[in-house]
């Protein structure tokens, strides 16, 4: 980030450039991402995008987190296109604690205040070298849980009664251990 009134230069900023390596390492890999310069108040970020068997797309934003050096930190932000209708808040709430307690990286919020989810996961990580394999096991996890657990996450954000969501998300899960 850059300080008030100075402006932004991309090639000056080493998440930037850090990024885009990966974005590289990505191509390189057949997962597909672009890197969007930061603009002094947002840095700069890695975009990946997530795609489910529908063709439905949520997108991971990966970024730098200002004031974290010692050790840097990634930030991994998805948030889901979902409305939180006013009386599921506290069922949404709870169901998104239990899929946590089941996911390697937990990371899904519910933001009352605009009433949408998140999934949101923070890594400290070394940048000398930044391996990409770190990065990429992470975003495949985030990958697994938006995919997988979505069309879950819509229900109870669209009012679906608790039980019904454990009954769903148990199914879920027994097709997951399944394969």
């Amino acid at each position: 980030m850059t300080s008030p009134g100075a402006s932004y230069d991309a090639t000056q900023d080493p998440a930037y450039e850090l990024l885009g390596l990966l974005a590289e390492e990505f191509a390189e890999g057949g997962i597909p991402s672009s890197v969007l310069p930061g603009d002094g108040e947002v840095p700069a970020q890695l975009v990946v995008p997530l795609e489910d068997e529908a063709g439905r797309t949520s997108t991971a934003h990966v970024c730098f987190l200002p004031g974290h050096e010692q050790p840097p930190v990634l930030q991994y932000l998805v948030v889901l296109p979902h409305e939180v209708v006013p009386e599921a808040v506290s069922d949404v709430a709870r169901f998104l604690h239990m899929v946590n307690s089941t996911l390697p990286l937990t990371g899904f919020e519910l933001g009352e205040s605009v009433a949408t989810v998140v999934f949101r996961y923070n890594q400290a990580v070394s940048v000398h070298p930044l391996d990409p394999g770190v990065v990429a096991w992470s975003l495949s996890m985030i990958h697994h849980a938006v995919v997988r657990l979505g069309p879950l996450v819509a229900a109870a954000c669209g009012g679906t009664s608790y039980a019904e969501l454990v009954s769903a998300f148990g199914r879920v899960q027994a097709e997951l251990f399944a394969e």
